[in-house]
């Protein structure tokens, strides 16, 4: 099997991600939102997961200090469960360089998300109460970093 590709994001990318965006995510981020972190936020790291010339998948992570705050990951659900969310998720995680910890959040219903950020060494830390527009609490969690190193999957 030929295995997508994770590259920068660009602007001519962001018709597919925003077809993504809607079918994936209840409260999906606008178009100036993706604009902004392609042309205005030096901070951001913008990502797609490219499958045979189509866009599958995409993630937006910030270097804030520290942290490395992994901002939004998305699987198109016609490629859901064939492990690329975890391979878009590892390759985030490979490009953390000099941060000594991750952290995102994730809603609190989302339990596939949740199990897959487990997997790979994210801990609950916190909750965000009512985070989500819908009211919907959101869970805190942080993963240490070991500098330089590929943050490796715990064992299940």
């Amino acid at each position: 099997m030929t295995l997508p590709l994770v590259r920068s994001m660009i602007l001519a990318d962001l018709e597919e991600v925003l077809v993504i965006e809607r079918q994936v995510f209840r409260e999906p981020w606008s178009r100036q939102s993706y604009e902004f972190e392609l042309t205005k936020n030096r901070f951001s790291l913008p990502v797609v997961l490219e499958y045979r010339k189509m866009i599958v998948g995409h993630a937006v992570a910030w270097f804030i200090f520290d942290e490395f705050h992994i901002a939004t990951i998305a699987i198109h659900p016609e490629y859901q469960g064939r492990g690329w969310g975890a391979y878009l998720l590892e390759a985030m995680l490979g490009m953390s360089h000099g941060a000594d910890y991750a952290l995102l959040e994730v809603r609190e219903s989302n339990t596939p998300a949740i199990r897959l950020y487990q997997k790979y060494g994210f801990k609950i830390v916190g909750k965000r109460q009512a985070y989500y527009r819908n009211g919907e609490d959101a869970l805190v969690m942080k993963k240490e970093l070991s500098s330089g190193n590929l943050p490796a999957r715990e064992e299940e």
